[in-house]
């Protein structure tokens, strides 16, 4: 990390003088913006605007935008769950506080150890305290001179851990996908794996993932293979699928609990019918029963009755 991400003044007047002899294309001695930014009072940085746009295209061709939408949005579902990662892209960098004039806007970036909220319209290393720790650029015609050259030699400066090119057109690079790693003070590159003749793979050891460069029939694709859940992160539309998918079935899940309610009701309901026409049978017996007995009790007393009449009966006649 340069001295330019360090915090408190009295780090602060190296990191001004240590920028005299940093250009942003890498050569040593003084660089005019740089050299007017360490004029500018504190009062006065206090002041100094940041734009956080420059009203230019988000992206070159339809092939960068949708290779940007998708590692972007990807990439913070992916993190979603971790409060100290924050991705975003297509934002300014600025490195040097009061020198809005240098500053880079990186395709794709993360940085972790960094609150994820409040969401930042640029990035600040001098505020935030660190450069991002990887840097994702989509090479194409208008940036290939400087992905490959001044941009190069800014991440390795400021210290970030991996520095990615992407062409999804395969004619500005010569591998589809190149990733850099800093060693030391220093990017090494990281061979490409070839599974077979369409795909490009190279692991990022900082994201956890793999990124993946696969040649198709409409152009060339960009994926994310995650290699402890065994997939590849899904696009924007696979991920509105799943949710929907996920809602089918929450609803399929929901009717079945129904139709199991209602057969459940319908089984108490039956045994509820069943329990009163037992009580109620029941009830019939035992009234038939106590019938039955105060017969058979009249019955008796008629019988004790006829042999009384009878015995008196045949005493008369005696």
């Amino acid at each position: 990390m340069i001295a330019f991400a360090v915090h408190g003044e009295g780090n602060r007047a190296r990191m001004r003088r240590d920028a005299l002899s940093f250009t942003f294309d890498g050569q040593s001695g003084y660089n005019r913006d740089e050299v007017s930014a360490m004029a500018i009072t504190q009062a006065q940085q206090k002041a100094v605007h940041y734009p956080c746009s420059d009203r230019k295209p988000m992206a070159e061709t339809p092939e960068h935008l949708e290779a940007m939408v998708y590692l972007v949005a990807a990439l913070q579902a992916y993190f979603a769950q971790r409060k100290d990662v924050y991705v975003a892209g297509n934002q300014f960098m600025y490195w040097i506080e009061g020198n809005p004039r240098q500053r880079v806007a990186p395709d794709v970036y993360v940085v972790f150890g960094v609150p994820k909220t409040p969401l930042r319209p640029t990035w600040k290393v001098w505020e935030e305290g660190k450069a991002p720790d990887v840097i994702i650029e989509l090479t194409s015609r208008k940036t290939a001179s400087e992905d490959l050259g001044r941009k190069h030699r800014l991440y390795q400066r400021l210290g970030v851990k991996e520095y990615i090119m992407i062409d999804v057109t395969r004619e500005y690079l010569i591998e589809p996908v190149i990733l850099h790693r800093l060693v030391g003070e220093e990017y090494q590159t990281v061979p490409n794996e070839r599974p077979n003749d369409r795909e490009w793979w190279v692991h990022s050891e900082h994201l956890g993932l793999s990124i993946v460069v696969r040649a198709e029939d409409t152009g060339y694709v960009v994926r994310l293979w995650d290699p402890v859940g065994q997939r590849f992160l899904p696009t924007l539309q696979q991920s509105v699928e799943e949710v929907l998918e996920a809602y089918h079935q929450l609803e399929e899940a929901r009717r079945m609990v129904e139709e199991r309610e209602q057969l459940l009701e319908a089984a108490r309901q039956r045994v509820e019918e069943e329990k009163r026409r037992a009580a109620e049978e029941a009830r019939r017996a035992e009234e038939e029963a106590r019938a039955r007995a105060a017969l058979e009790a009249k019955l008796r007393e008629m019988e004790e009755e006829l042999r009384r009449l009878r015995a008196n009966g045949e005493r008369t006649e005696g």
